[in-house]
């Protein structure tokens, strides 16, 4: 008995021991941010010497490299966070090489040696004023104080979330090669060219609007920046580079397209501290506002907003141009303003002396129908702008504009649930996720403890499936659906190339918007198109390039994306023990061949690439993995939302009730020339059940609505009947 009882106390003071020595102290942690400092601040101020010495550095990125680039470049205020992010690896991999646990990582989550690293960041921590009541208050640009509590949650500049803890081949920050057992993960361009085929089947029941939306709308919730060099200038990333920021793609010997290369040149994506500057694992930014509040319109920061809006005429409009074709048309966004938005020099000579656009998100000019989903919603606001300034003559420059973006954000987010999102999710998972709009009254899920921060995994992996929607071309259509009447736009010639929305005698911006609206999508598979996976961003035009579904897979490397087992097992599925066990999920034998064929084990598969191969869910597009992350993340975006539009606060009912009419349909015909009918449901092909009918049958919402007293006893009587649930608008 007394020597059990010794062996007992024996373990307990060995577990004390133990924990003792787990727990970090504050002094530790002082001389491991002191001695990480050190490091990265001596390894930046060698790239500092080398960005100095070398005068051919950006000369050694590809064209198709400098693009990339350019779409994924750094914004100056992310910048410090990669230094703050690069000393708390540090810090980590200090720790780790001691031994210390993610018990300990979390012990010191709080510690003000590490919040030090942030203090002259976008991460530094921030306090909100409590809500007046009396003062109307509209969204931040930058998302800041949308949760009072949480300042930072779903605002611009911040990390991502994870839903899982990252992977990391030294547990901290380096990609993963090998795999379980060490065998060396296939190069992301192998399981591209062997799993993404370009295999072309069209949908039966969609548009090409499906795809449109959804890359129109990841440009309002996610961006993630690769890293940048010395003073913001792009990385060169040449073929056996030693630089830590470079992750080159391996060309394989058999590759079909890119035989003769060794390598895809590949930028890490810039690294970020996690939230609060804790010690922990590398993670990643998103540098615009995670909330649907329409930021590729309006931007994510004062000083872009600043630079779209138009004060000129007192009527809270948005910078715009007249059509220099046509000057009968609808405006086009302005030309290019600051010099990311500059569109780099063509090697075609037709689109020379051609300006790029100016939007709310740098990626507008990436191909000609994204930059006209983007001259709608210009003109859709300077719309309502110009009526809000008719009905409401004694508001300000300032309550014009910001009343109108409120508007614009809630159509939105009105066309993504109730329209868009239907058809990629299906209803079942609609209903799971609590996605469904409300048809009357308010929604009273709004939770402050419900963060609305996109996760690493939704935007690196899940919402990339719209790729495989793409088609190698952009039909034109006329005003009557003639898609003969002008020539396609080729894909792999619009990348950069603004002369198709320039072009008046093509019809502009408003045929590639009908044929947007009349042609169906790729269908959903693990296929991709070769525009996207030889050609992307190729200079000159039509040449190699660069590989979408490749980068894609890379990406999810870089970022420690755990592989596709380990997300079904999130999402409530079995884990598969053999690459037989997958046959339920892909149930395509040709599919799951090829899998086994690439990877070693199971457990390596990536995500992106198993996401594609997926059986859809019943009545949605996507498999079942790729529907519950996205489900998830939109069901985040809306119960995490302070200011989402069905919120009891944010409009009267009668104004609901008006944003409950509104459908892309209408906002196209509204938005585009010469556009006289549409089918309702303008994500479904026209047909029985679904025909084309006059725009003027399509119902509007009516912007009477918002009309407001001018007077303040008319305004006191306004307010009350909007508490007590009137229909005064």
């Amino acid at each position: 008995m007394f020597q059990r009882l010794l062996l007992i106390l024996v373990g307990l003071v060995a577990i004390a021991t133990w924990q003792a020595a787990a727990q970090v102290t504050e002094r530790q942690l002082a001389v491991a941010v002191a001695r990480a400092t050190q490091t990265v601040d001596r390894a930046i101020q060698e790239e500092e010497d080398r960005f100095v010495a070398a005068s051919d550095d950006d000369a050694r990125i590809s064209p198709a490299g400098r693009l990339l680039a350019l779409f994924r470049k750094s914004k100056p205020e992310a910048r410090p966070i990669a230094r703050s992010a690069e000393i708390m690896e540090e810090v980590t991999s200090q720790l780790t090489r001691t031994g210390q646990s993610d018990d300990a990582f979390s012990a010191a989550s709080d510690s003000p040696s590490t919040r030090r690293v942030c203090t002259n960041t976008e991460l530094r921590a921030i306090s909100c004023p409590q809500p007046d009541p009396a003062v109307r208050e509209f969204r931040t640009i930058d998302g800041r104080c949308n949760n009072l509590d949480n300042p930072l949650w779903g605002a611009a500049i911040q990390p991502m979330k994870r839903l899982l803890r990252p992977q990391y081949a030294d547990s901290v920050q380096a990609p993963r090669v090998s795999g379980r057992g060490g065998a060396a993960l296939p190069s992301a361009r192998e399981v591209s060219f062997t799993l993404h085929e370009d295999m072309r089947t069209t949908s039966t029941v969609n548009t090409h609007l499906v795809m449109q939306w959804g890359q129109f709308l990841d440009h309002d919730i996610t961006h993630t920046p690769v890293a940048s060099g010395y003073g913001g200038g792009l990385i060169a990333c040449p073929c056996g580079s030693t630089d830590r920021r470079c992750f080159n793609i391996p060309i394989p010997a058999n590759d079909p397209d890119f035989a003769g290369h060794s390598c895809l040149e590949f930028v890490r994506s810039s690294p970020a501290p996690n939230p609060g500057c804790r010690v922990g694992r590398r993670q990643q930014l998103d540098q615009i506002t995670a909330f649907i509040d329409a930021s590729m319109v309006y931007g994510s920061s004062e000083e872009e907003l600043e630079h779209l809006r138009d004060p000129s005429l007192g009527r809270g409009q948005l910078k715009s141009k007249s059509n220099p074709g046509d000057s009968g048309k609808k405006e086009l966004l302005p030309s290019a303003i600051t010099d990311e938005f500059h569109c780099p020099e063509s090697s075609n000579p037709s689109s020379r002396n051609q300006p790029c656009f100016q939007a709310g998100d740098v990626r507008v000019n990436e191909q000609p129908a994204l930059t006209s989903m983007h001259i709608v919603w210009l003109r859709e606001h300077n719309r309502i702008a110009d009526r809000l300034a008719d009905i409401n003559a004694h508001w300000d420059e300032d309550r014009v504009f910001y009343e109108t973006r409120k508007i614009v954000g809630a159509m939105i987010q009105q066309i993504t649930y109730a329209e868009d999102l239907p058809i990629v999710l299906g209803l079942n998972a609609m209903n799971e996720y609590g996605l469904v709009p409300r048809q009357n009254g308010y929604y009273s899920g709004y939770d402050e403890s419900v963060d609305a921060t996109i996760s690493n995994v939704f935007a690196t992996a899940a919402y990339r499936f719209g790729h495989s929607l793409v088609k190698s071309q952009f039909e034109r259509s006329t005003s009557m659906y003639n898609l003969n009447a002008h020539s396609p736009v080729q894909l792999t010639h619009s990348f950069f190339n603004p002369q198709h929305v320039y072009s008046t005698v093509h019809g502009g911006p408003d045929s590639i918007v009908r044929g947007l609206a009349s042609t169906p999508h790729e269908k959903y598979d693990r296929f991709i198109v070769s525009g996207l996976t030889k050609n992307l961003f190729a200079d000159p035009a039509g040449g190699l390039g660069l590989d979408l579904a490749a980068l894609n897979i890379q990406r999810g490397r870089d970022h420690g994306l755990p592989g596709y087992n380990a997300w079904r097992v999130l999402c409530g599925l079995p884990r598969a023990r053999s690459f037989a066990d997958l046959a339920t999920e892909i149930p395509d034998a040709s599919s799951r061949a090829k899998l086994a064929n690439l990877y070693s084990h199971v457990d390596d598969i990536d995500l992106f690439a198993a996401g594609l191969a997926e059986r859809s869910v019943p009545g949605g597009l996507l498999g079942p993995t790729f529907a519950c992350l996205i489900g998830r993340q939109f069901r985040e975006l809306r119960k995490g939302d302070r200011f989402w539009f069905e919120n009891r606060g944010q409009f009267s009912q009668r104004q609901l009730a008006e944003l409950r009419k509104v459908t892309l349909a209408r906002v196209l015909c509204d938005n585009t020339d010469d556009t006289t009918s549409m089918q309702r449901h303008v994500f479904e092909l026209p047909g029985p059940g679904n025909q084309r009918v006059a725009c003027s049958s399509i119902p509007r919402a009516d912007l009477s609505a918002w009309r407001e007293s001018a007077t303040v006893v008319g305004q006191v009587r306004d307010f009350f009947t909007d508490f007590f649930g009137g229909t005064r608008g």
